[in-house]
C-alpha cells in the first residue's frame, strides 16, 4: 500500500469518526518548518501522525520534531499501512473522537 493509499483510507475514517472537519493536513510544507507531521488531528485531545508507507522512512528533521513533541506530551506516532491493517488507525481515531 503506498503513502497515498494510506493517506484515501485516514481520510475515510477521519469522516467515519468524526473527525474530518477538525483535522489539518499538510499536502505541500514549502515555507513550513521543515518536518512537522502530515497530519494534526483535533479531538478530546490532539494527535500528531506522520503516515508513511512500509518501507518509508522518515527524515531526520521529522525525528526531530516527532521528538520535541513527544517532549512536550503531545501525542505524535508515525502510522503505517500495518496501522490500518491491525485497527491502531481506527482505535485512535475513536478514542480522539470519544474524549
Amino acid at each position: 500500500m503506498s503513502e497515498e493509499d494510506l493517506e484515501r483510507e485516514v481520510r475515510r475514517l477521519l469522516v467515519e469518526h468524526g473527525l474530518m472537519l477538525s483535522s489539518f493536513h499538510v499536502p505541500d510544507s514549502r515555507g513550513m518548518t521543515r518536518g512537522l507531521p502530515d497530519w494534526v488531528i483535533i479531538g478530546g485531545h490532539v494527535l500528531w501522525r506522520e503516515l508513511k508507507s512500509a518501507t518509508g522512512g522518515l527524515r531526520p528533521e521529522q525525528w526531530t520534531i516527532g521528538h520535541a513533541l513527544l517532549q512536550a506530551g503531545q501525542d505524535w506516532a508515525v502510522w503505517r499501512p500495518r496501522d490500518l491493517a491491525s485497527g491502531r488507525i481506527a482505535a485512535e481515531l475513536q478514542r480522539a473522537a470519544a474524549a
